[in-house]
């Protein structure tokens, strides 16, 4: 099982679709779960389905692995 699962949101989707993905990939062993939302440029970094913090400028931090990454990198 990986330890991080990255998801981007579509223009057809719900945020809540995402979250039941993630409640499974939690139960599986992933540690840490993100949503990519690329219309908004926000990037959500769950580390337990009801944990999460949200990025929209500066640098994303996901400390449960210990990621450090600018946040324009990832809308690039």
């Amino acid at each position: 099982m990986p330890l991080l699962a990255i998801e981007i949101l579509s223009p057809r989707q719900a945020a809540y679709e995402i979250l039941q993905k993630f409640e499974v990939y939690f139960t599986l062993g992933v540690k840490s779960c993100w949503l990519v939302d690329p219309t908004t440029e926000v990037v959500a970094v769950y580390s337990a389905l009801k944990q999460h913090q949200t990025f929209s400028s500066g640098e994303i931090s996901d400390v449960v692995l210990d990621i450090r990454l600018p946040l324009a990198e990832v809308f690039e």
